[in-house]
């Protein structure tokens, strides 16, 4: 065993130790630890397995657009198995997406679990989505020669532990597909060299979201065409930067949509508390009050809320990062965010077209706020910026299943098929 594995065991091993007793002290540790040695799903006899991994709910939205494209293309129906490392992942997916044949959590990175997986599943091939790699999966996988794949994956030139540590797991993959040309440069000066630029599988979704619109009446009877700041995935510090910034906006006949990115009552306390104006809640009876603030204390509606937006800010900028901005510029929306945004490919992307902007102090964002309140035009412009950038994206899926289609197991797949064609019984496998 290499070094590095190693003492990745042994770390892995005291934190097995140390998890249990956390878990008394922490209600997010403990729901996760409760489930992570999960018993692996036992496929039916003869069916192909596809397993996809994701960190969580946001990471499966970006990989999902491949996934269905793949089992279209496939002439075998796979059994579809999903796993995730957070427990938001599974418990949002694990009743409602029929894609999947086993919706879960992800085993601990044990090997004589991991071995137990896939000495179960015999998946032909596994698909991790832009990261949450693990040492011990992937080495039994190359173990057993089941092809891995890394979808949508952002190569961040980061120094130290963290860039060391991922240059030990990526030649453990088959293939990578990546966003960007620059990722591809940085793959290459590491000396990886089996991966693809694909583009950011996220940009799929967020246009299938918005070819199929839903509307809230209600909301839009509320704002009543008003000049609106739609707030999304908002943390604490968000909501105290956007609150300094309202204060400097008096005068400017505005209304808000708040949507914090954890929707708890400890939140919406918060929020309360700290925002200058009295709040009303979406699930309460708003219509008719005269406030102009809205929370969103609901999940699952955000992306659709960005279509309501004269302005855009998203949350995450003053923490470890910014959250999904696609959502909101598919909308062709001007989009905010605060200064965390350097391992964000597509922030940069859109900063440098002049559609987005990364605001530190308030007082920088409650003027470009002002600046859209009196010239309208600005909107139009970063709409046409938006419309053009969109244009020129590249076909993603078919560039991911050009590669795919020549892998041995999708030729395997399709010889499979045309013997289940060719034979007198009746195939177990589903098309």
């Amino acid at each position: 065993m290499k070094f590095w594995r190693l003492l990745y065991q042994i770390g892995l091993n005291v934190s097995a130790l140390i998890l249990p007793v956390v878990a008394l002290f922490s209600k997010r540790v403990r729901r996760w630890w409760k489930h992570a040695r999960p018993i692996p799903p036992v496929p039916p006899e003869g069916k192909p397995v596809l397993w996809m991994h994701c960190a969580s709910a946001g990471e499966f939205e970006q990989g999902r657009v491949v996934l269905e494209f793949l089992l279209r293309q496939l002439p075998v129906r796979p059994f579809f198995v999903l796993t995730f490392f957070s427990p938001s992942g599974w418990e949002r997916y694990q009743h409602n997406y029929s894609y999947a044949d086993w919706v879960g959590p992800a085993p601990m990175d044990f090997p004589w679990l991991i071995r137990r997986w896939v000495h179960t599943l015999q998946p032909v091939a596994v698909f991790f989505v832009k990261y949450d790699l693990w040492p011990n999966l992937l080495h039994i996988l190359r173990q057993m020669g089941i092809p891995t794949y890394l979808l949508s994956a952002h190569i961040v030139p980061l120094q130290g532990l963290r860039w060391w540590w991922k240059k030990q797991l990526l030649p453990y993959l088959q293939w990578i597909f990546v966003q960007t040309q620059e990722d591809g440069q940085r793959l290459t000066h590491i000396g990886v060299t089996q991966f693809s630029v694909a583009g950011d599988t996220r940009l799929l979704r967020v246009m299938e979201i918005a070819k199929q619109p839903k509307s809230f009446p209600d909301i839009e009877r509320w704002i009543g065409g008003r000049f609106c700041v739609v707030a999304g995935s908002l943390w604490p510090a968000d909501v105290d930067f956007l609150a300094e910034a309202y204060g400097m906006l008096r005068g400017y006949e505005t209304y808000w949509l708040l949507v914090p990115h954890h929707v708890s009552e400890e939140m919406i306390v918060y929020i309360h508390r700290k925002w200058p104006v009295r709040c009303v809640q979406y699930s309460q009876d708003y219509q008719g009050v005269r406030r102009n603030t809205l929370i969103i204390d609901t999940m699952g509606i955000l992306a659709y809320l960005y279509a309501y937006a004269d302005v855009v800010w998203i949350g995450g900028g003053f923490g470890k990062g910014i959250h999904n901005i696609l959502e909101a510029i598919i909308y062709k929306k001007p989009v905010f965010f605060g200064p965390n945004y350097q391992s964000f490919p597509e922030a940069h992307e859109m900063i440098k077209r002049g559609v987005a902007e990364s605001c530190r102090y308030p007082v920088s964002f409650a003027n470009a706020v002002k600046s859209l309140h009196k010239d309208r035009r600005r909107a139009q412009v970063i709409f046409s910026k938006v419309d053009s950038y969109l244009s020129a994206q590249g076909d993603i899926l078919h560039i991911i299943w050009d590669k795919l289609q020549r892998e041995e197991w999708v030729q395997r797949l399709k010889r499979q098929a045309v013997s289940l064609n060719d034979s007198p019984e009746p195939s177990t496998l589903t098309f």
